[in-house]
């Protein structure tokens, strides 16, 4: 039988997509954050965490805080990392695997108000209300999971995100998204997650959440986000690296400049996390967008964010790691 129409050397796009940057633009965006990596460094904010790059032969200035990252661990990481993962559902039917060029939707988040859909009007989002976003976005068949939409400002803003995780472990049967911003919180939603799960080992080979660590730009890792980071890798729940520049605010006002920073971000948190446990599942994210210049606020859903997330997902496609970028 003759098969027609095949060609070994054809290369095909597979499916429609932007491309954003060249071959060339990848491997120049990545030298120069190879570069920044090892000559500036990052600052991090964890002595944990400066520890461990230490131990791992980085240079360490601890009076500033200042690591510095050499190219080879950065190269290390970027091999180490999966390319995809399961992302494992209360409901198993609910599982969705990121990573290649597959695409799948999530809700955007977290907003501390809401619009009232009864009165119309706005006003501060409540316990209740985390509560019907967990059930709506649950409901909506093309979500391939459920993102914290909103912050409840009727309970003690310290266990805001353990409320939003006890939400979504009451009233979902997708895969999590949690913002999770301390030690003791990340063991709190394990403890949950635990109970949901049939116990910690059956959690840590079937994760039922993703968690985020944010950096803060420019160029510094928070002690808190980054020692939940630790402790996620640690324990084998995937893990979100979200940084969120500001074009011309906290970073560059040059787009190319500012995913330069972005990169450095969200590779130096990759490589502490590969330090950690070589192949924890990790995410290259993104809400990096450019300043509203009435305002000083993130423009979230602007051209510029728009054009700097499809580049991120290229980079993340690039290095072979499952990417999220968010966008409006």
């Amino acid at each position: 039988m003759t098969i027609r129409y095949e060609h070994a050397d054809l290369l095909s796009q597979g499916s429609f997509g932007l491309n954003a940057l060249s071959p060339d633009d990848i491997e120049q965006i990545h030298q120069s954050t190879l570069d920044v990596l090892w000559n500036i460094g990052l600052k991090v904010m964890s002595p944990n965490a400066r520890t461990i790059f230490g131990d791992h032969g980085c240079p360490v200035d601890e009076e500033n805080s200042i690591v510095k990252i050499p190219p080879h661990l950065v190269e290390d990481a970027i091999q180490s990392t999966p390319a995809s993962y399961r992302a494992h559902a209360l409901d198993p039917k609910n599982d969705y695997v990121p990573g290649g060029k597959r695409t799948g939707f999530v809700n955007f988040g977290e907003a501390a108000s809401l619009m009232d859909p009864v009165t119309r009007k706005v006003r501060e989002a409540t316990k209740q209300d985390v509560d019907d976003s967990v059930r709506f976005i649950d409901a909506m068949e093309n979500s391939v999971g459920w993102e914290r939409p909103l912050t409840p400002l009727d309970v003690d803003q310290d266990m805001s995100s353990i409320y939003n995780a006890y939400s979504f472990f009451s009233n979902s049967s997708k895969h999590g998204f949690l913002g999770i911003y301390s030690v003791e919180h990340f063991e709190a939603a394990v403890k949950m997650g635990a109970v949901m799960a049939g116990g910690e080992d059956k959690l840590a080979q079937q994760p039922l959440f993703t968690c985020s660590a944010d950096p803060v730009s420019p160029l510094v890792l928070t002690r808190e986000a980054t020692d939940v980071l630790i402790e996620a890798c640690k324990f084998g729940i995937p893990i979100k690296i979200n940084s969120l520049g500001m074009c011309g605010a906290t970073t560059c006002v040059n787009l190319a400049s500012t995913l330069v920073t972005h990169n450095c971000e969200v590779l130096g948190s990759i490589v502490l996390g590969q330090l950690v446990r070589k192949g924890a599942p990790m995410v290259y994210g993104s809400s990096t967008s450019i300043m509203d210049l009435r305002t000083t606020l993130a423009s979230m859903g602007a051209p510029e964010m728009a054009m700097i997330s499809a580049a991120v997902a290229k980079l993340a496609l690039h290095y072979k790691i499952p990417s999220w970028v968010g966008g409006g």
